[in-house]
């Protein structure tokens, strides 16, 4: 079972700057970059960046789907809904969701609330969960 998950709605672009991005969506992100900074490796941003981040968040007693962080990202991104398609051509917008379980199967549930969430947003989810390692009696 899925024990925590992180969720980031992501915004990159060639062109277009994250201020525009911001006040399309009418949400604030968590984390802007733009386009010809430096980064620590000495590589210089090919792209503008924007991000909304909810960071690491463990189930609870009363939601053991293990699609926490999804869902308060969706909650935060609820003004946003429909607003994606008016992003300029020039924008790639996703979200990225990954998770942790506890078995080497690492199936989790996706309510259809999620997933119409998801669909209201207008943009495709990128998913992994890192799966716990089996002992040698699970071979």
């Amino acid at each position: 079972m899925i024990q925590w998950g992180r969720a980031t709605l992501t915004v990159l672009s060639e062109t277009t700057d994250p201020d525009i991005v911001t006040q399309l969506l009418g949400l604030d992100p968590s984390e802007v970059w733009r386009k010809g900074e430096l980064l620590r490796s000495g590589r210089v941003r090919t792209h503008h960046g924007w991000s909304l981040d909810v960071g690491t968040l463990d189930n609870t007693e009363l939601d053991q789907t293990g699609t926490r962080a999804l869902r308060e990202l969706l909650d935060r991104c609820t003004a946003a809904a429909g607003r994606v398609a008016d992003l300029p051509e020039d924008c790639e917008a996703r979200i990225w969701w990954s998770a942790s379980s506890d078995s080497s199967q690492g199936g989790f549930v996706l309510p259809f609330e999620l997933a119409a969430q998801i669909g209201e947003l207008g943009v495709d989810v990128y998913a992994t969960v890192y799966l716990a390692e089996g002992d040698e009696s699970d071979d």
